[in-house]
């Protein structure tokens, strides 16, 4: 994070009240539970994770094509 950016959110943060505090980390928490929670949905997926995988694997042996190829 910039300290341009650290230094707004330290001043906005500063002006708020108590009630307001209170608002701005449940909103963090609500943040941080859904990214938790969608990169488990993502891991436990294993359909999913067989495909990056597969696509990985792809990758790593060079058997892949460029966008522009693909898209003429």
């Amino acid at each position: 994070m910039s300290n341009l950016l650290k230094n707004r959110l330290k001043e906005v943060i500063d002006n708020l009240s108590e009630d307001e505090l209170t608002e701005v980390v449940n909103f963090i928490e609500y943040l941080k539970f859904k990214d938790e929670k969608e990169e488990n949905e993502i891991l436990n997926d294993v359909e999913l994770m067989e495909s990056i995988k597969r696509g990985l694997k792809d990758l790593e042996n060079g058997d892949v094509y460029d966008f522009e190829d693909v898209y003429k």
